[in-house]
């Protein structure tokens, strides 16, 4: 049964997958923001390994899906120094599943190249994959298999964060929904704003792409903020949390 080690570099936190054939045995993250060498990856990696108990045996391979690419490189020299495995570095040129119309396709992020091949290959389109992270993104499948492209909204910590830092009187909020939608304290305001705002646009957003769409729209949402967000959402109907992951699994096989 082959490993592979699924490596998902996002702009707050970078997640590592291990799978054991089409298994996720284990999954670890680690902020990003910290630069760190190759060296310092490899430490982590370990630790990471010890706590779980696992090895990662010879021959095992190594994906990359990143969109950050000064960090790129230094978990690709991880894989090469340390592992000895040159890592595929997933980009457009390497997704086989999907027709892509976005220009350039080279454009498009790895992380959503690879939560749509995983939506498409379990649910079929069309499909509106919602990445709830560092920013609020949609991505959108056809019927047939083809990526159309999506939107790119501010994500809900950073809506919550900007307004703190632009405006001199309102505080640094928690990213929780309030007791009510009216908010009685200026914290609870801004979270009403920021996370009622945010079901809103989805499901707004959700209802036009419907409209431009044809066939039986299946909504899914992954990400950090996903189940806290789905919870209020009329249009989400599925979360998966491990959906790059999986994404990143789906294309490596895809290799000639």
């Amino acid at each position: 049964m082959r490993s592979l080690l699924a490596i998902d570099v996002g702009n707050t936190l970078t997640t590592l997958g291990l799978f054991e054939g089409e298994r996720l045995a284990h999954r670890w993250r680690m902020t990003t923001r910290v630069a760190r060498t190759s060296d310092e990856i490899w430490v982590f990696l370990r630790q990471f390994m010890q706590t779980s108990s696992v090895t990662l045996e010879r021959g095992c391979g190594v994906s990359i899906s990143s969109v950050v690419p000064d960090r790129t490189d230094a978990f690709a020299r991880m894989a090469v120094e340390k592992l000895q495995m040159e890592p595929l570095v997933i980009g457009a040129d390497k997704v086989h599943s999907l027709k892509i119309e976005y220009d350039p396709p080279s454009s498009v992020g790895a992380d959503r190249l690879c939560g749509a091949v995983a939506a498409f290959k379990r649910f079929g389109g069309p499909v509106v994959i919602v990445d709830l992270g560092t920013a609020t993104v949609f991505d959108v499948v056809s019927r047939e298999g083809v990526y159309l492209g999506g939107v790119i909204a501010p994500g809900l910590a950073s809506g919550v964060e900007s307004l703190h830092r632009s405006a001199a009187l309102l505080p640094q909020a928690e990213v929780q929904f309030p007791p009510d939608v009216i908010g009685a304290t200026t914290e609870a305001a801004i979270q009403s704003g920021v996370l009622y705002g945010t079901v809103e646009m989805i499901d707004g957003l959700v209802d036009r792409i419907r409209g431009r769409v044809p066939g039986d729209l299946t909504v899914l949402a992954t990400g950090g903020f996903a189940e806290l967000i789905h919870s209020r959402s009329r249009t989400i109907g599925h979360v998966l949390p491990d959906l790059v992951l999986e994404g990143i699994r789906l294309i490596t096989d895809e290799q000639p």
